[in-house]
């Protein structure tokens, strides 16, 4: 019986796909033509069998010698088979197969193969609206459609008379006109493919022609059909080996386990189509290419899940078949699906990279197009805003809003503080302090002095910098309100604090920073870190996401201890010349560790513009 367990399983797998019929089966026609009637064995529509003119025609017999068993008698002229497409068919995406084998050629004879028409061209009928149809002349293979326009496709193709081989024929339309793909694979290898064909029309009327011309009855196939089998999915995009033994029949119990073992073998072919993918885009950013990537890891995991939960409603010993079916179907169609969008733009994607890579990397070779949203970065950047930050993983922001050391005395610090300097090297007095008039909305008031008489406000106004720290003289007073009517006892004051050491990302056990896209003015990447007790690493994210050889997380030696001026170094190198003049993103990693800021600077002897010279 069905254990509580696998019906369970079952219930709730069919509740979040939303199965309810198995009207969603992914094979819409099969017939093994092994019984005594060319009548399919499966179809979502009418499974009879009949003659393409009924008072003229014969429907065409069965006989033994078949691919397996027995196959359609495709060699009289009197005889053939056509089914009705209504249901059997889906104009819009699918998949015809079947195996065929010639038993009679002379040079110039047709060989009509698989055709799909609506309506056929018979006497008296209406004009043909849309077709599709496969035949062979002589050492050709032809691809015809009617999109309502006619044109056809044609290669040469390996027939040998008296052999079985096996068809393949699939189409997209879901794109409509001029951006429909058509495949045809014989013997498993891609013969025919067409990027920019015109769509199919779907609608009343339409019939499937096996062996048989549209109308010109006196070309058939002279040869034997088996294992006829229609889906509504695009089976294939690449090569692939023939399948060896008869597709299983749907609605059955062993067609459920050979989906489903199919569909395992399938995701593992889609987690390889991901990574090549990937090895053209990375998954971050907007590209196409990212977010197929990312959709489709999101897909595959959920496509894992479902196949591995369907395990035991597969062994139970009284499964509900249909539900079943349904279930393997559905899960089928979801991964056949999501699988075309990374074929689509896998070729798209090549061509970029290979454009990223031929790059060049001069300054005079930048424009607009090729900058794109990337900001150009000159100087120190910290991390007082998101100017340069994209995303974060299991970071903080600290604000250092404290003074580190004080000296000397111990009077308590103002709102209204100064200092007053003389500059020997600019033979400049410097005089800055702070005015808080409300205790909320302070200002800084700066001057400079050539002969402390005449003062005036310079352009640029830097703290005093000593070594790795910045310095600020304070002026301290020893009351709590500033009152210019007593006389106050007041000190100068020292607080230092680290060099660009306002604001951290801190990072606990790991952490992630990934950078917006930018383009590099310097060679030489310069960190303020604190990884005394852990440790950084840096990676070089191309403009297409994909980290940039010899700039990876392993190339580069890990970043340990104390330091304003950390030289990041990739393979014993420090000399990144290789990121300039390209918009790259840096995706830091860091493991119990702070940084401060970072930079990049020019050490090296490469074309750079003058005005960034540093």
């Amino acid at each position: 019986m069905c254990s509580s367990r696998a019906r369970f399983c079952l219930s709730l797998i069919s509740a979040l796909l939303g199965l309810h019929s198995t009207t969603q089966a992914k094979v819409t026609l099969h017939a093994h033509f092994d019984g005594t009637t060319a009548d399919a064995d499966f179809a979502l529509g009418d499974k009879k069998a009949r003659a393409a003119v009924p008072n003229s025609n014969k429907v065409a017999g069965i006989l033994d010698g078949g691919r397996w068993g027995r196959a359609l008698d495709a060699t009289k002229g009197t005889a053939n088979c056509t089914f009705d497409a209504a249901r059997n068919f889906t104009p819009k995406r699918g998949t015809a197969e079947m195996w065929f084998r010639i038993k009679e050629h002379k040079e110039g004879m047709y060989h009509p193969l698989f055709g799909w028409f609506r309506p056929p061209h018979l006497p008296g009928a209406k004009k043909r609206q849309s077709a599709m149809y496969v035949y062979l002349q002589n050492s050709v293979m032809v691809l015809g459609r009617y999109t309502p326009k006619h044109k056809s496709t044609s290669k040469t193709a390996p027939i040998k008379v008296g052999r079985w081989h096996h068809l393949e024929i699939n189409w997209n339309c879901e794109r409509g006109h001029g951006q429909s793909v058509y495949n045809v694979f014989l013997d498993g290898k891609s013969l025919i493919r067409v990027v920019d064909g015109g769509a199919f029309q779907d609608g009343d009327g339409a019939q499937l022609h096996v062996g048989i011309w549209d109308y010109a009855f006196g070309h058939r196939l002279r040869g034997q059909i088996d294992e006829l089998r229609i889906t509504d999915q695009v089976e294939h995009l690449k090569d692939f080996d023939p399948p060896t033994n008869p597709h299983a029949t749907p609605e059955t119990l062993n067609y459920a386990k050979v989906t489903h073992g199919t569909a395992v073998k399938r995701l593992k072919q889609f987690h390889s189509e991901i990574e090549l993918l990937m090895t053209y885009s990375g998954a971050i950013g907007g590209s196409d290419a990212a977010r197929a990537i990312r959709e489709s890891q999101a897909i595959a995991k959920e496509v894992a899940r479902t196949l591995e939960s369907l395990n035991s409603s597969l062994g139970a010993d009284n499964p509900n078949v249909p539900e079943l079916c349904t279930a393997v179907d559905t899960i089928a169609d979801r991964l056949n699906t999501a699988r075309l969008p990374v074929h689509q733009i896998t070729d798209k994607a090549a061509a970029l990279a290979a454009a990223e890579d031929r790059r060049s990397l001069l300054f005079k070779d930048l424009n607009n197009e090729l900058v794109g949203d990337a900001v150009i970065l000159n100087g120190r950047q910290l991390f007082v805003d998101d100017y340069v930050i994209e995303k974060t993983r299991g970071l903080k922001r600290e604000v250092h809003s404290q003074p580190v050391e004080k000296q000397p005395g111990k009077l308590e610090v103002q709102s209204t503080r100064g200092s007053f300097l003389y500059d020997s090297e600019e033979r400049l007095f410097k005089l800055w302090f702070v005015v808080d008039s409300n205790r909320k909305n302070p200002f800084l008031c700066f001057a400079a002095s050539s002969n402390g008489l005449d003062w005036q406000k310079p352009k640029k106004n830097p703290p005093l910098t000593l070594g790795r720290n910045l310095s600020f003289y304070e002026q301290g007073i020893n009351h709590p309100h500033l009152d210019f009517h007593r006389l106050l006892k007041n000190g100068l004051l020292l607080t230092t604090t680290r060099r660009d050491g306002f604001v951290s990302i801190n990072a606990g056990d790991v952490g992630v920073l990934t950078t917006r896209r930018f383009v590099a003015i310097g060679d030489t990447l310069v960190l303020n870190a604190q990884a005394t007790n852990g440790n950084i690493r840096v990676e070089a994210i191309d403009a297409l996401g994909r980290v940039i050889k010899g700039f990876s997380k392993d190339d580069c030696k890990p970043i340990t201890g104390d330091n304003t001026k950390h030289v990041v170094s990739w393979a014993d190198s420090t000399n990144c010349h290789s990121l300039q003049a390209r918009p790259i993103r840096l995706r830091i990693h860091m493991k119990r560790a702070k940084l401060f800021s970072f930079e990049f600077r020019i050490r090296n002897n490469h074309y750079v513009p003058n005005t960034y010279r540093q």
